[in-house]
C-alpha cells in the first residue's frame, strides 16, 4: 500500500469523523414561502467539512454564511443527494424548499427525514406553529416537543437530541390546518394594517401572536433575498421538467 493512498485514507477517514457541536433543524410551514421551508443552522470554521443527505425532490438549495459583518450567499447544486458545507468560518445557515400548497383554506400534511453523515453531540429538531394554525401536530421519532416561543414571539415545537449518530435516519412529519390559506408574513400584515376586531373565524390558539405583528428587519431583509432565489429555483425547475 503506497503512502500516498495511506495519506488520502488518513483524510478521508478524519472528515468523516467530525463532529457537529451543536446543529438545528427548523421547519417553517407557509411562513414566507407558499409551501415548507427547511433550516439547517451550525457554527464551523474552513476547516471542517460537513455533509447531509436530502430528499430526492431538492435539486438546489440557499446557502448562507454570516461572519461579523460579511455575508456569503450562494445556491448550491445537489450532486448525489447530498450537499456538503462550504469552507468558510461563521455560522451557516442551508435552506430548502418543499411541498408548494395553494393559497386556499385547508388542511396541510408534510414528512421529512433527516440525515447526517457526522455525529452531532447536540441535535435540535424544532417546529415554527404557523399563526392562526389549528390543530398542529408535530412529531419526532419519539421524542418529546416542548412549546417554546422566541424574542419576536414566534412560538415552536422543539426536541433535543444529544450524541446523534451518523447515517441514522430521523422522521419529522407534522400536520394542521389553516383557516386562510395566507402565509404567516401575510396574515401578521393584515393584523398590522386591520384596526378591526378579528372576527370569530379567526380567532384560533394563535391569535396571541397579535401581540407581536412587527417583525425585526433581518427576517424581512432574508424574505426578499428568498422571494427572489425562490424565482430562480422554480425557473430551474421547471426547465429540468421540459427537458
Amino acid at each position: 500500500m503506497s503512502k500516498r493512498f495511506v495519506f488520502i485514507l488518513f483524510i478521508s477517514c478524519t472528515f468523516s469523523q467530525s463532529v457537529i457541536d451543536t446543529l438545528s433543524v427548523t421547519i417553517y410551514p407557509e411562513y414566507y414561502y407558499q409551501g415548507v421551508m427547511v433550516e439547517y443552522k451550525f457554527d464551523t470554521d474552513s476547516s471542517n467539512q460537513y455533509k447531509f443527505r436530502l430528499p430526492t425532490e431538492v435539486d438546489s438549495v440557499l446557502y448562507l454564511v454570516s461572519n461579523n459583518d460579511e455575508l456569503f450567499e450562494q445556491v448550491l447544486k445537489v450532486e448525489n443527494q447530498s450537499v456538503a458545507s462550504v469552507e468558510k468560518d461563521g455560522e451557516h445557515k442551508i435552506y430548502l424548499f418543499l411541498n408548494r400548497y395553494n393559497q386556499v383554506p385547508g388542511p396541510r400534511n408534510f414528512s421529512y427525514q433527516f440525515e447526517s453523515l457526522s455525529d452531532i453531540s447536540t441535535l435540535m429538531m424544532a417546529f415554527q406553529l404557523p399563526f392562526a394554525s389549528q390543530e398542529f401536530i408535530a412529531s419526532v421519532n419519539d421524542i418529546n416537543l416542548e412549546e417554546i416561543k422566541d424574542q419576536n414571539g414566534l412560538n415552536f415545537l422543539q426536541g433535543l437530541i444529544d450524541n446523534y449518530q451518523s447515517n441514522k435516519p430521523i422522521n419529522l412529519s407534522l400536520s394542521y390546518f389553516n383557516p386562510h390559506g395566507l402565509t404567516s408574513i401575510q396574515y401578521s400584515a393584515n393584523i398590522s394594517t386591520d384596526n378591526s376586531v378579528p372576527s370569530s373565524s379567526m380567532i384560533t390558539s394563535r391569535e396571541k401572536f397579535i401581540n407581536y405583528p412587527f417583525l425585526t428587519w433581518e427576517p424581512m431583509l432574508i424574505f426578499l433575498i428568498l422571494t427572489l432565489i425562490l424565482v430562480f429555483l422554480y425557473e430551474i425547475s421547471n426547465r429540468r421538467k421540459n427537458n
